[in-house]
């Protein structure tokens, strides 16, 4: 073995062990947060279960009440979103819920920051809701005590509202 070859595997070894040794540390936010959606109700429900402690506790985040889905999209739209916030729980990529106008089409979207809308190329749409429905106050009604802002959107403002996908007590 020449000088190179020693002085290359010497520098080499330590660097990967302590790559290792963070990987097996480094907490996992995926264990902590699991997102579903519960049907065995009269309204598809989108549950966010916090396992803290060995302990898990579930939250109603949204609920795909019937004044603004017909049955079968409200299944889907629920388990479509479930899908997409348990992505975006595992990977903190959003940290907001807002909606906007796409199209035409009011839709519910997660975006990374507040004053960006569902166009921005971050952005992810949950779901979209009928022409006629007001957006701000469809996600009002269908979010769950722990998620909701502390008043009602006005629907004389402009500004659109957002909603952080973390409540108020989030422990992480």
């Amino acid at each position: 073995m020449n000088k190179w070859q020693w002085w290359l595997s010497m520098g080499t070894v330590p660097i990967l062990a302590l790559g290792a040794v963070a990987a097996l540390s480094a907490p996992s936010k995926a264990s902590n947060v699991q997102v579903t959606c519960k049907t065995n109700a009269s309204t598809p429900t989108v549950v966010l279960t916090l396992i803290q402690a060995g302990t898990a506790k579930d939250y109603t985040m949204l609920k795909f009440i019937p004044k603004y889905f017909s049955s079968t999209d409200a299944v889907e739209d629920c388990q479509n979103t479930a899908k997409t916030l348990q992505n975006i729980y595992d990977t903190g990529s959003s940290k907001y819920l807002t909606t906007d106008k796409l199209k035409n089409q009011p839709v519910v979207c997660a975006v990374e920051r507040r004053g960006i809308g569902c166009d921005h190329y971050s952005a992810q749409v949950l779901f979209s809701l009928k022409p006629a429905d007001n957006p701000s106050q469809a996600l009002y009604e269908m979010l769950g005590k722990d998620f909701k802002q502390a008043q009602r959107p006005d629907v004389r403002t402009i500004s659109r509202t957002y909603t952080e996908t973390k409540p108020f007590w989030w422990p992480f």
